[in-house]
């Protein structure tokens, strides 16, 4: 298997393997048709186990943490256009031989 970043390298082993998931930090889109009805796609997702972090209603986009493997539950769920895991960045150290 190629190398990919932290969360989802994980995610792929742990699914592989049978193993149940752990929490992961989650993006998902609200359908554009839905974009005025955010708040009830949020609650339907909290109720299917996601718990909210974050409602940005402008980029239609809610942010969380739930099971991985709840992502299919949630992409089936009316008015969600996508379900991603969240990325994570982390710049290195401060070091004037690493250019930042």
């Amino acid at each position: 298997m190629q190398k990919d970043s932290g969360v989802r390298t994980l995610s792929t082993r742990l699914t592989l393997a049978g193993v149940p998931m752990a929490n992961v930090d989650l993006v998902i889109m609200v359908d554009e048709k839905r974009r005025a009805e955010l708040d009830q796609v949020a609650k339907t997702l909290e109720d299917n186990g996601l718990h909210i972090q974050q409602k940005l209603p402008r980029f239609r986009t809610i942010t969380g943490t739930g099971d991985s493997a709840l992502m299919e539950k949630f992409r089936s769920i009316e008015g969600v256009e996508m379900v991603r895991p969240q990325d994570k960045f982390q710049l290195p150290p401060m070091d004037e031989k690493i250019p930042q």
